[in-house]
């Protein structure tokens, strides 16, 4: 598994807490009660917010994302010119 496929706490928290909301919204359909279908939402948003400030606390990814080049990327190596590939 990717080291930036989300195998953090603060990922692990806002998909428990989002779980949640989303149990409590399909409860409430069956159940007729649209306040708490609302309040399923609004526990589903929560849990997307916590999650994010979970991340900015460091419990979340540090992986950046590079670019689809090599790293060693250089414009004058005829290696990586696209025209030159077979």
């Amino acid at each position: 598994m990717s080291d930036s496929h989300g195998n953090t706490p603060a990922a692990w928290t806002a998909v428990g807490v989002m779980f949640l909301g989303f149990l409590i919204s399909g409860f409430a359909v069956p159940a007729e009660k649209p306040w708490l279908f609302f309040l399923g939402l609004a526990v589903v948003l929560g849990g997307a917010v916590v999650g994010k400030v979970m991340s900015m606390m460091g419990m979340g990814s540090t992986v950046t994302y590079k670019d689809d080049h090599n790293p060693e990327y250089d414009d004058h190596n005829p290696q990586y010119d696209d025209h030159n590939r077979s």
